[in-house]
């Protein structure tokens, strides 16, 4: 009997992760300095992330691939751009807005 339990469990176990779809990475700036806090979202979805420290995310959706996501945060140029399957985008680089240009040449 506990074989066959053993069996349904590892049978069974590959199925808990099915729901859900991931994307990771990092978001920096156009000097490579990571992003805190910004928003990364799914078009027409209520699921949403947010960076931490080091720029980094991890964005989980039921929605099945072929995303479109959209990257934001205050100083920056919201940046949108195509997810057609899970795994790493990597670093993606968000530019400075022009109240941030001005505000670092000091004009």
């Amino acid at each position: 009997m506990r074989i066959v339990t053993i069996v349904l469990i590892l049978f069974l176990f590959p199925f808990f992760g099915i729901g859900q779809n991931t994307v990771t990475g990092k978001i920096i700036d156009e000097l490579g300095l990571p992003i805190y806090f910004a928003t990364v979202e799914i078009d027409d979805t209520k699921d949403i992330a947010y960076t931490d420290f080091d720029g980094a995310f991890t964005l989980e959706s039921e929605k099945d691939f072929h995303w479109k996501i959209k990257i934001s945060s205050k100083g920056y140029k919201t940046e949108s751009f195509f997810v057609l399957s899970g795994g790493s985008s990597g670093e993606i680089v968000l530019e400075y807005n022009e109240e941030m240009r001005k505000m670092l040449e000091g004009k």
